[in-house]
């Protein structure tokens, strides 16, 4: 990211937007079926290890890519925006501010979660709906062949407004995961450099990718849980605001219930967060080597 950089040379702002894209998708397809695992839990409410071999057993390995076309429509809408903005504004505050503060690198992260999330919406919402689909009877399935039809389907049957239904959960999840994850992934950055044991490369990357993702989990899983039950939401009457959702839940099912699907939410967030932001690290790494001469 911008770490790498001299506040004299940045990343053009379209490329920054481009490399968020391309590490969304990396991050995506290498952690897919965690996905997968973990919205079927929260719907299912089961656990781990049954909603693995109820996959396996119902429809096999392909199960666990059940949404992939989705998924990667969804980092193409939202990663590109949140990785891009974030990345664009750390750039130009360090430029003329110095090294950021902690309150500054959170902020950066929540703007540009809130408006990759509010863009991502559509093609969440069809990716919540193509997994679950598995638990329910087949008169209540979607039955979206892949996430572009889902996407006409629902703007045809529904109106294009429909595609933004669980638009303000979503956003606000989105502030909060990156507010956490960018922010503390850059704030980790810092401090293991301080410590003097570390040197920018892959490990640090990794190490601070690693401590961002377990943050990011306990301060979001609530929301995310909340988020899926909204947007899979079948029966009459519409369902009712993310916050009684979340009550409910915790009312219903205990406050744990809100954590449920952490162990595959963790597994997945971690990796994920390790495989999108050392893309990002070393994409831009890359640009400045093969291009940046050039601009001397």
């Amino acid at each position: 990211m911008s770490l790498l950089s001299s506040p004299n040379k940045r990343v053009p702002t379209f490329i920054n937007f481009i490399i968020g894209g391309v590490s969304g998708v990396v991050g995506q397809t290498t952690t897919h079926p965690l996905d997968v695992t973990k919205v079927r839990m929260q719907i299912s409410k089961t656990g781990f290890g049954a909603t693995i071999k109820e996959t396996l057993r119902t429809v096999g390995l392909r199960g666990f890519y059940v949404g992939w076309t989705a998924a990667v429509l969804r980092q193409l809408t939202y990663s590109t925006t949140r990785l891009g903005i974030y990345t664009t504004l750390y750039d130009v505050c360090q430029q003329y501010f110095g090294r950021l503060n902690f309150a500054t690198m959170i902020g950066i992260g929540m703007v540009s979660g809130v408006v990759g999330s509010f863009l991502g919406t559509p093609t969440d919402l069809v990716l919540v709906r193509m997994i679950a689909d598995m638990k329910l009877p087949p008169e209540k399935r979607w039955n979206y062949r892949n996430g572009f039809t889902g996407l006409i389907d629902i703007g045809r049957k529904d109106g294009v407004r429909a595609l933004w239904r669980g638009a303000v959960p979503t956003m606000i999840r989105g502030a909060v995961v990156n507010g956490t994850q960018l922010g503390t992934y850059s704030k980790s950055k810092l401090m293991l450099l301080d410590t003097g044991y570390f040197e920018e490369g892959v490990l640090l990357q990794f190490c601070a990718a690693m401590i961002s993702g377990l943050l990011t989990c306990t301060a979001s899983l609530p929301m995310d849980v909340s988020k899926t039950r909204i947007q899979n939401w079948v029966s009459p009457p519409k369902p009712p605001g993310f916050f009684v959702v979340m009550i409910g839940i915790a009312q219903k099912e205990g406050m744990l219930a809100l954590w449920r699907g952490f162990s595959p939410y963790y597994a997945r967030a971690a990796p994920n967060t390790v495989f999108t932001m050392i893309s990002v690290e070393q994409l831009h790494r890359l640009y400045m080597k093969l291009f940046q001469p050039l601009e001397e």
